[in-house]
């Protein structure tokens, strides 16, 4: 197959190697708000100093409409609900858009002593709703090259902010965990095919591919339509926001909650987790003009 448009798979059935990165359902949480502590001491510093590079000073009426939930906060909340423990993990990767509202907690230092086996854990930002795809991205090398038997995303909404921000809306601070399923199962079948090899977990989906590519979204996610027949497309709200009516209408998609930026889509796919089908996460960053999309290929049927 050649390069095409939505950016999948070049080859019509490209056998997955032990390297391959397999996925266990993510788990999702919502936060209600709670009113954030007034800016103060080292914060009101941090932020004073950080906003006067652009000429402005913080707006505490729009901090004091926030969620309140810090990075450790959630984290916190969402790992004391997780329905199995976690394996021992060698990275954790924060994605996020909006910092942490708090300056003086180090959520990282906190995962890394929380988690089983004391992950390395890091960050990464800057990149808008294209953080998770990025971090999965990360996952997937340090697998190729042996260097990551099991790795963790955390994706985090909070909304508690001091100045402006364009892509956020008021909603619930939100965080979503994907993690890996352990690297010792055997290939799953095709993109299209719902096979799965001896040791593949019941409800567990491989990572086929994650692209960023600068691509018309919906001529993409036609492309996509059309070559990979049944495919389930999962579209964050910043892409969501920009599919024509005409792609709606012929795709089977499933759109993330309007009031959320990074987990929009993760929130989505772990509340719509289909490992029998072929599915597709995407998410659009209208200021790069990038789409990103990753590719699960069906696991064992749950």
């Amino acid at each position: 197959m050649p390069e095409t448009t939505w950016g999948g798979p070049r080859t019509a059935a490209r056998p997955a190697g032990p390297a391959a990165l397999r996925l266990s359902r993510p788990t999702a949480r919502a936060f209600p708000g709670r009113r954030p502590a007034r800016l103060a001491g080292t914060e009101l510093r941090f932020m004073t100093d950080f906003l006067a590079s652009f000429g402005e000073e913080p707006d505490h009426e729009r901090h004091a409409r926030g969620g309140g939930n810090s990075f450790t906060d959630m984290a916190r909340e969402l790992l004391d609900g997780l329905e199995h423990p976690l394996p021992p993990l060698d990275r954790l990767v924060l994605a996020y858009h909006l910092p942490d509202l708090s300056v003086v907690e180090v959520a990282g230092c906190y995962l890394a002593e929380r988690c089983p086996g004391g992950p390395e854990v890091f960050s990464v930002a800057g990149q808008g709703v294209g953080a998770p795809f990025t971090a999965l991205r990360i996952l997937a090398g340090l697998r190729r090259t042996g260097g990551l038997a099991e790795g963790a995303v955390l994706v985090l909404d909070q909304s508690t902010l001091p100045y402006a921000d364009p892509d956020t809306r008021p909603g619930d601070d939100c965080a979503v965990l994907v993690h890996t399923a352990g690297p010792d199962a055997e290939a799953a079948g095709p993109a299209g095919e719902g096979t799965a090899g001896e040791g593949t977990a019941p409800g567990d989906a491989e990572l086929d591919f994650v692209t960023e590519r600068s691509v018309d979204p919906n001529t993409a996610l036609g492309e996509l339509a059309r070559q990979v027949p049944g495919v389930r497309i999962v579209a964050g709200r910043m892409l969501a926001d920009r599919l024509d009516p005409a792609l709606r209408a012929s795709c089977d998609l499933v759109e993330g909650a309007a009031d959320r930026l990074c987990t929009s889509a993760w929130a989505a796919l772990a509340e719509h987790w289909t490992p029998d089908r072929y599915t597709v996460i995407a998410d659009y960053d209208p200021h790069s003009g990038r789409l990103f999309q990753a590719g699960l290929r069906p696991g064992a049927a749950a």
